[in-house]
């Protein structure tokens, strides 16, 4: 015995541009059960949609696949005048509406929501630092002030700026591009002045014991504190009235690479020969040609690099063997383990002259082709160019080799701070630029000196 179903009326409801079908009927029989179940589905759906954010390309073809599958429902129901032809409408909605629901927690998942979320908010915050470091450029702390008077400015006791932290990286980046020593040892950033860090000197002992034997305890391995030697760098990059006042005027890029370049300047030169006296301690600062420095990594000091005479007064070698056995020398006196990493550090004289050593038959003992970079390695080994190094002469040591990531650390101390100066000079603008920079000797084990006879 068939029923005659009347439709009363469809409800769609929208959750984020997505609909999900709601049948109501007037038949007293089906009309709970289905209301109940499309709200369920309904609610299932909605609650799953709500979780995902949508993206533009992907979640757009969902939600039209949901809006098809609503408009052919509707279409459906209209034709349908049983209770079981309705029944069948509904479950075949509901298994459609699952399939989409869980396309969308596939979506979901590989979309990574919370990296998402926060790249788009780190996004907006690197757009306002930057806007207010070329307001704070262009019309001062004052200038700060007026255009947000809600915004804690960080200011130093010199009445200095503090950069924005994207932009105190990008001056680190940019740093590293335009310092070798820098690009080798890489940095490490801390908040603090005073850090340290344990250097293991081994004397652990170990042996060999049967099932049974008795197992004394070992010796403990030798530890040694080293501190990291703060000073403070400065830069004063200056810029006229009327470019600043230019709208197109990149702010934040000319003094980001303004401020690199002369930090730069004056950290290369530290970090080879700086003396711990409100510098960092250089690579080369007192080492000497006495037995404290020329001793074996046996007997050696820690702290010291080693240091190794060339035998010949004002150059490397008498002939261009003596030259060659020289510098394979300092890789045979080079521990295996920093072999790895190891690389040549010298000016560009002192490459030269190696590129000019020839066999006592006439061939270049280095790599001699017009078409590359001339001889960018010698046994195996990076040459990298420090035109601060030292040239070759008397009492000089013009090359350093071994692995400088494992000898030497450079630290920085997080923060920089620019004082805007519009008075020393008329028509233009200085921004006194400074920041704190640190080093530690390493491992001294990882690196050698080469040094002339005087």
């Amino acid at each position: 015995m068939s029923e005659e179903t009347k439709i009363d009326e469809v409800v769609v409801e929208e959750v984020k541009s997505e609909e999900v079908v709601e049948a109501v009927v007037e038949t007293p029989e089906v009309e709970a059960e289905v209301e109940v179940k499309s709200e369920e589905v309904a609610e299932e759906a909605a609650e799953e949609v709500e979780e995902v954010v949508e993206d533009d390309v992907t979640l757009k073809h969902v939600a039209d696949a949901l809006e098809a599958k609503s408009i052919e429902t509707d279409a459906q129901i209209e034709s349908k005048a049983s209770t079981a032809d309705l029944e069948a409408v509904k479950s075949e909605s509901e298994a459609q509406i699952k399939s989409l629901t869980e396309k969308m927690e596939e979506l979901e998942a590989k979309s990574a929501r919370p990296t998402l979320s926060t790249k788009s908010i780190s996004k907006e915050s690197k757009m306002e630092n930057t806007e207010m470091l070329s307001t704070f450029a262009r019309k001062g702390i004052e200038g700060l002030r007026a255009k947000a008077a809600d915004v804690q400015i960080s200011v130093d006791a010199q009445g200095g700026y503090s950069l924005p932290i994207e932009v105190s990286r990008n001056i680190i980046e940019l740093q590293h591009e335009k310092s070798p020593i820098r690009s080798l040892v890489g940095g490490i950033s801390t908040s603090t002045t005073d850090y340290s860090q344990l250097v293991s000197l081994g004397g652990a002992a170990s042996g060999w014991v049967g099932e049974t034997d008795a197992r004394p305890n070992t010796g403990s391995p030798e530890l040694a504190k080293i501190s990291a030697v703060f000073g403070e760098v400065y830069a004063s990059p200056k810029a006229y009235q009327h470019v600043l006042e230019d709208s197109f005027f990149n702010v934040e890029a000319w003094l980001a690479g303004e401020v690199a370049r002369e930090f730069s300047e004056q950290e290369n030169v530290a970090f080879l020969s700086g003396n711990g006296v409100n510098k960092p301690v250089g690579i080369m600062n007192g080492l000497d040609t006495t037995a404290a420095y020329t001793a074996g990594d046996a007997t050696r000091d820690f702290g010291k690099y080693q240091v190794i005479k060339s035998g010949e007064a004002a150059d490397l070698g008498a002939t261009s063997d003596a030259v060659i056995n020289l510098l394979r020398s300092v890789v045979l006196n080079t521990k295996t383990g920093y072999l790895a990493g190891a690389k040549f550090m010298m000016n560009r004289a002192t490459h030269n002259m190696l590129v000019d050593l020839k066999t006592t038959d006439g061939e270049y003992f280095l790599q001699r082709n017009i078409t590359e970079v001339a001889a960018s390695k010698i046994f195996g080994f990076d040459i990298v160019i420090n035109d601060d190094m030292a040239d070759v002469a008397a009492g000089e040591m013009p090359i350093i080799f071994g692995d400088f990531q494992a000898g030497y650390q450079v630290v920085d101390r997080v923060g920089v701070s620019m004082l805007r100066d519009p008075y020393s000079a008329h028509g233009a603008i200085s921004f006194y630029t400074r920041k704190r920079v640190g080093s530690m000797l390493l491992n001294t084990e990882a690196l050698k000196v080469i040094a002339i006879e005087a």
